[in-house]
């Protein structure tokens, strides 16, 4: 019984990653957009968009149906079509402010935004990642065919310097095997890492990653982003602030950002600004604060805070720039160390060769 509802299970995750699976979600979100704007109900724009972008369109229109007649709403729409969570915040932020033709077009541009980085990093790692597969096989062929008869003939008559210099060159001809234990070990770390935060309580999560040195500056910023955005959009859209706390709070999505709210929320229900319980934690950018508290001042907070989410948005594009701009040549410096340690390990039983003779 356990392996038919295991075997089930695995049909299902293989429906939802292919023949479930909206391809071009940024131009999915972008024509939906139109398709509203234009007059069309979302069912309606639903149904014209999915023949389109769905394989299985038609099993997926049956659910997308059945959801419909749940009452789950857009938001129980988009998680049926297996969209990720932090687009579906913006989504059920959208459901309350009524703002979903731009939440729409804003979610179809983060979208094509990743979908370009993607497409950008996986360019910049074709070339590098190819030739150190080919560098891998040289090395493979030149161990265990050419310098086993290299080995042969200098160990026959040599002294113990040169068979040194034999042990050193099979020492370098193991050095992609050394990049690859490296690259299993970090990446078995990571794993380790993310299954051992996944298992912590969320307040204890959210400051292991805040101390985190690699990637707290990217968590920081988007966290920060987020929460000014869909705190700003509320609060434009007329909810009060402990309202638009009590939506973020509410919703199950994004565990992080529904923490934040609620340590917010409990501070300014005590009587403390915005401006106050924001200094209280570490989790922000550190201009935030002051932006913060520039809005309570001029009393347009909702709107102060949606252009500080755009302007984190064009740092974050940046920061994302620079970190592809550092890939690249991090893969050409692993190439040519490879390259090195080939050559040296050519060379030092040649150069005995040729002192023998």
């Amino acid at each position: 019984m356990r392996i038919q509802k295991y075997i089930e299970r695995i049909r299902l995750d293989y429906k939802k990653a292919t023949i479930w699976r909206v391809k071009e979600q940024a131009h999915f979100f972008s024509r939906l957009s139109v398709l509203m704007q234009e007059g069309y109900l979302f069912s309606q724009a639903i149904s014209i968009l999915l023949p389109h972008h769905i394989e299985a369109h038609e099993e997926m229109q049956k659910l997308v149906n059945e959801k419909l007649r749940q009452g789950v709403g857009v938001s129980g729409v988009f998680e049926a079509l297996q969209i990720p969570n932090q687009h579906l915040v913006a989504i059920t932020i959208a459901e309350n402010n009524g703002h979903m033709i731009e939440t729409l077009k804003g979610v179809a541009k983060q979208m094509a935004l990743s979908e370009s980085t993607k497409k950008k990093l996986m360019k910049l790692l074709l070339y590098p990642v190819v030739l150190i597969i080919f560098l891998m096989l040289l090395f493979l062929v030149f161990r265990t065919i050419f310098f086993p008869n290299i080995e042969k003939m200098v160990t026959s008559r040599t002294t113990g310097t040169e068979e040194t210099s034999i042990a050193l060159s099979k020492v370098l001809l193991h050095f992609p095997d050394a990049l690859i234990v490296v690259s299993i070990a970090v990446n078995c770390s990571i794993l380790i890492f993310h299954l051992y935060l996944k298992r912590r309580p969320i307040a204890h999560r959210l400051n292991i990653i805040l101390n985190t040195p690699l990637i707290r500056i990217y968590i920081r910023m988007s966290l920060t982003r987020q929460f000014a955005a869909y705190l700003g959009s509320l609060l434009q859209s007329g909810f009060s602030l402990q309202a638009s706390l009590q939506i973020l709070e509410e919703q199950r999505l994004q565990p992080f950002l529904q923490y934040m709210a609620r340590c917010i929320k409990e501070r300014v229900v005590f009587g403390d600004t915005l401006t106050q319980a924001v200094h209280l934690m570490t989790v922000w950018q550190k201009d935030f604060s002051t932006f913060v508290e520039h809005g309570e001042q001029s009393g347009y907070l909702g709107k102060e805070l949606v252009l500080y989410s755009e302007l984190l948005t064009e740092k974050q594009e940046q920061l994302l720039y620079k970190i592809l701009a550092f890939v690249q040549p991090t893969f050409f410096i692993i190439i040519a160390m490879c390259i090195v340690a080939a050559y040296v390990s050519l060379l030092l039983p040649i150069y005995h060769m040729i002192e023998l003779v």
